[in-house]
């Protein structure tokens, strides 16, 4: 009996344990889970503390944008967070980051000396501007000599030279020391760009980049102030030569070259040589001054300019939906000149083609009488092209030489293939005292060339003083031995008295009397399948029609 009461208080003893143990653990888990679940005490001090400093960061982001418009810069600057400056951050084993002007110092010098990123991405990951202080952990730095910064590194980049372009700017290595990676701004833009060369060099290669064989997106660059002088400048707000795609980029600020040799300028990109490659979505507000200091006698020395691009060299490219709103002004001196409000030069493509674009900045020659031909063209100056397709120019375009060709939107083809330019117009105004040829829509063609112009219309008016030639249109200049034919091309009588100048043919070309008049030029731009062009209801573009896109 005592054995089996014995037996009764342990079986008691051992449950009692056990619904101890159990309690002792729901009570662990309580204390566990008011700790760590969801609304437990660690979560909720780690929530309230990313709170914190979220709140700070957007405090930070608020007073930057109340900087930034107060200096009439759109680009917020906050104090960069930067633990190893000088030195890319790397996300993984293909992504490394910029986050300080010191990063970025780093990067120029170590493409430069070889490191190409080859098949990595190189990401800006926050708004830099070399001006601010913000920019840097340590503006005063000064152990940047192995970079080739002297002094306090803020002082050095803003004065002086400024800074070294990334990559190779004289070509002594340059397909080596040049960019083959994906740089993408990641929407972000770098402010006060400055650069000042002063090179004796035969070439020099400079903007931003020196060169891209790789791609850059999604990259501003505002307020830059570029100036370069040597032989031969090639020069680019983004880039002095692309040899591969940009996207989604655009350029603010100034731009100024001078040279002796062959000197192409763009407002996002010197030269571009990308075969089947494409720059789009950019655009450009950067005003653009070059001259040619060149005084000898030989054929040697140009000018081209592009708010885009200056010069298109290669196959299968394209210029889409891009815009230029940058001032351009050349000086040639006696030399030949190019100036295009997307491109200055086109020359040596294949099946290449610019659409989508317009201009609304000034385009203008300069200078002393030129001995050898000059061209303007509201898009393009000089065309190897293939297709112009839903572009306008609404920027006055002005200069006077009797060896000057101007076209509102191309001043001459020079190619042995044919061109199509359609749903084209003109609104911008041409001022010229004198001139060898001018169409609002074309100069003229060079060579036995077919053209077809289709669904065009000139509004511009054309203001010329003395007019020593017959090469006048408000279409076309001169149409010789009837290489171009029309479809559907209107001009507003008051433009100019003739659609098509040089007695040539002007069949499938109408003149209207008032712009009131059917059809609309809306009406014309949208007359064949792309219907690319809309209503300006905003007034964007005097109530004349804008790009889809827009």
């Amino acid at each position: 009996m005592k054995e089996n009461n014995k037996n009764k208080e342990r079986g008691i003893t051992l449950i009692a344990l056990v619904i101890t143990i159990i309690v002792l653990l729901i009570l662990a888990g309580v204390s566990i889970s008011m700790l760590t679940g969801e609304n437990g005490i660690l979560t909720q001090a780690q929530k309230a503390k990313n709170e914190t400093e979220n709140a700070a960061r957007q405090e930070e982001m608020d007073l930057a944008e109340i900087e930034a418009a107060i200096t009439g810069k759109d680009v917020p600057i906050i104090q960069v967070d930067d633990k190893n400056p000088g030195q890319l951050e790397q996300e993984n084993d293909t992504t490394f980051v910029i986050n300080s002007i010191e990063d970025l110092v780093f990067f120029s010098h170590d493409v430069t000396n070889g490191t190409t990123y080859e098949g990595k991405t190189v990401k800006l990951g926050t708004n830099l501007d070399f001006n601010s202080d913000k920019s840097y952990v340590d503006p005063n730095r000064t152990d940047f000599a192995q970079y080739g910064y002297n002094g306090p590194l803020k002082q050095a980049l803003t004065s002086g030279t400024g800074f070294s372009p990334i990559g190779d700017i004289y070509g002594t290595q340059y397909e080596k020391n040049t960019f083959y990676g994906t740089f993408d701004g990641n929407n972000n833009a770098i402010c006060s760009l400055y650069i000042n060369i002063n090179s004796n060099q035969e070439t020099v290669r400079v903007g931003l980049f020196s060169g891209n064989y790789g791609e850059i997106r999604n990259l501003g660059l505002v307020d830059i102030n570029i100036n370069v002088e040597g032989e031969t400048t090639n020069v680019g707000g983004l880039t002095a030569r692309s040899y591969n795609n940009i996207y989604n980029c655009y350029v603010t600020g100034n731009i100024s070259a001078n040279g002796e040799l062959w000197i192409p300028v763009g407002g996002v990109c010197g030269t571009f040589l990308g075969n089947n490659a494409t720059i789009e979505n950019c655009y450009n507000f950067a005003n653009i001054e070059c001259k040619n200091t060149y005084t000898g006698q030989e054929y040697i020395a140009d000018i081209g300019c592009g708010g885009i691009a200056a010069q298109l060299e290669c196959d299968n490219a394209t210029i889409n939906k891009c815009f230029n709103k940058g001032n351009i002004t050349a000086d040639g001196g006696t030399n030949l000149i190019a100036i295009g409000g997307i491109c200055g030069s086109s020359s040596n493509s294949t099946n290449s083609q610019i659409k989508n674009c317009y201009n609304n900045a000034k385009l203008e020659k300069v200078g002393e009488v030129a001995q050898h031909d000059c061209y303007i063209g509201g898009i393009v100056a000089t065309s190897s092209l293939t297709n112009i397709e839903n572009c306008y120019n609404s920027g006055e375009i002005i200069g006077s030489d009797e060896r000057l060709r101007i076209g509102g939107i191309l001043a001459i083809v020079r190619q042995y293939k044919d061109l199509t330019i359609r749903n084209a117009f003109n609104i911008g105004e041409i001022d010229t005292e004198s001139v060898n040829s001018l169409g609002g829509i074309l100069a003229v063609i060079s060579g036995e060339t077919n053209v077809d112009i289709s669904n065009a219309y000139n509004i511009g008016i054309i203001n010329i003083e003395q007019p020593n030639t017959n090469q006048i249109g408000s279409l076309v200049g001169t149409n010789w031995s009837n290489l171009i034919t029309f479809n559907n091309c209107f001009y507003l009588k008051e433009t100019h008295d003739v659609g098509v100048g040089g007695n040539g043919a002007s069949t499938g070309v109408t003149e209207l009397d008032s712009i009131d008049k059917f059809p609309s030029v809306l009406e014309v731009m949208n007359s064949g399948e792309d219907k690319v062009f809309k209503e300006d209801v905003k007034n964007i573009n005097n109530g004349y029609p804008i790009l889809e896109w827009q």
